[in-house]
């Protein structure tokens, strides 16, 4: 940790008397001019000018829950931090996503939790309002300019109350995946590009009787509608997370939702949206599904499990307005409020959102936060239409009870899917559940 030390001259009562006799005493008469006196020279000075005190050395400790080529990668940033810190060592602990949560918890409540950690976006506010992050904007000298470079979308998952609590370690973001050979098989040679077209031609590439749907969503939890909804100017509550009526059944959610509704029942949306049926990565590989919204680890999955399939990245269609949008996910980097190393634990943060640290991380195909990045040649080609929509995604509201207002659209969702509400109907009922949670 590194420390600043400043030194302050006192002046003394007696000092100030001195200057002030001086400044009163009447003028001298001067002397007649004659050669000055020869002084003293010193005695050259055998004695070694005095060291500075070592600077005493920190550990701080990290927890994560990075996959395996992450984690090993994240050793090559640690080695890059020390060797630029000396005086500070990481100390990192990795833990299964499952079991990451209630480790924490427990941490907190026995007075035990790491220095830093990089949790899911979600939990921000959620841990923030229990008190057990620090506040970073206004003390981490770094804060503004690392802001300053880092897309909307992922610093905004960070904010609650009027502060920040984290800065964004990674982000991703979902776009639209079309099977380039479904949609030769009707001459089509390109991606919709309005959700206009979208709605056309998710019906041209369906038939249910041999079970091919043109498009296909991997569940009803606001993640998987999330990019149509937002490209279609979808809102779950205001800006000041006040209110959701307006917002959630506002005209352009209802719209965004009466969309989907309606492909779905035309039988242009596959059924496994309500569950069952051929999975969204699976049936767009084989040809059942035409298109499905999905992230940047497909790239991995594909090759994995279809190494001949070529998977196609376009932007999320646009809405009415004509600007596309989508859903940001990742993580975020957080100092523990009750830390003893918060200087060394915010040098870390600020190290691992530089970048030197995003670049190396990008190696193991990890979506960086610094909008500064975006053509960078030493990226992965695929981050190129990830990061162009990570210009315009949105995040999920920045709330401690946001899991409860996603399951309150999800079923919402669910009921307009079965016909047991219209999308009016239900999306009010999801206003009113939301607005519940808000004032509660």
């Amino acid at each position: 940790m590194k420390t600043l030390h400043s030194r302050f001259t006192v002046f003394g009562p007696l000092a100030v008397l001195a200057v002030i006799l001086a400044a009163c005493a009447p003028a001298a008469t001067p002397a007649p001019i004659s050669a000055p006196a020869a002084e003293p020279t010193a005695a050259p000075s055998t004695e070694a000018p005095a060291e500075p005190a070592p600077v005493e050395p920190v550990a701080i400790t990290y927890w994560h829950t990075m996959s395996d080529p992450e984690t090993a990668q994240l050793e090559t940033v640690v080695a890059a931090f020390e060797a630029a810190n000396p005086d500070i060592t990481v100390e990192t602990t990795r833990y299964a996503y499952d079991d990451f949560k209630p480790a924490l918890l427990t941490s907190i409540a026995g007075g035990e939790a790491p220095d830093t950690a990089r949790l899911d976006i979600i939990w921000v506010p959620e841990f923030a309002e229990l008190g057990a992050l620090m506040q970073l904007d206004g003390a981490m000298a770094e804060f503004e300019a690392i802001a300053a470079d880092l897309f909307p979308g992922p610093l905004a998952t960070n904010h609650w109350d009027g502060h920040y609590f984290g800065l964004p370690q990674n982000t991703n973001t979902q776009v639209l995946l079309w099977n380039e050979g479904r949609f030769q098989e009707l001459g089509l040679t390109a991606p919709p590009q309005s959700a206009a077209e979208f709605a056309e031609v998710a019906c041209q590439l369906s038939s249910p009787a041999d079970e091919r749907y043109g498009y296909a969503l991997g569940g009803t939890y606001f993640w998987a509608p999330a990019p149509i909804f937002y490209a279609m100017g979808g809102k779950v509550v205001d800006e000041g997370i006040t209110t959701s009526t307006g917002y959630v059944n506002g005209p352009d959610s209802v719209a965004a939702f009466s969309l989907l509704n309606d492909l779905y029942q035309q039988g242009c949306i596959s059924p496994n949206v309500l569950g069952g049926g051929i999975g969204t990565a699976d049936g767009h590989a084989t040809g059942a599904y035409a298109m499905i919204t999905d992230g940047p680890w497909m790239v991995d999955i594909y090759k994995g499990s279809y190494p001949d399939f070529e998977v196609n990245f376009a932007p999320i269609p646009s809405g009415p307005d004509g600007t596309t949008s989508s859903v940001v996910g990742g993580e975020d980097a957080v100092v523990f409020a009750d830390t003893d190393q918060a200087d060394a634990a915010m040098e870390w943060v600020a190290f691992l959102l530089s970048e030197d640290a995003q670049r190396t991380m990008a190696e193991v195909g990890v979506i960086p936060t610094r909008s500064s990045l975006v053509g960078d040649p030493s990226l992965p080609p695929y981050f190129d239409i990830f990061l162009q929509q990570l210009e315009t995604a949105q995040a999920r509201v920045p709330h401690p009870k946001w899991s409860d207002m996603d399951g309150a659209i999800n079923n919402a969702f669910q009921r307009v899917l079965r016909g047991d509400q219209t999308v009016q109907q239900a999306l009010d009922q999801a206003a009113g559940e939301i607005n519940s949670l808000i004032t509660g």
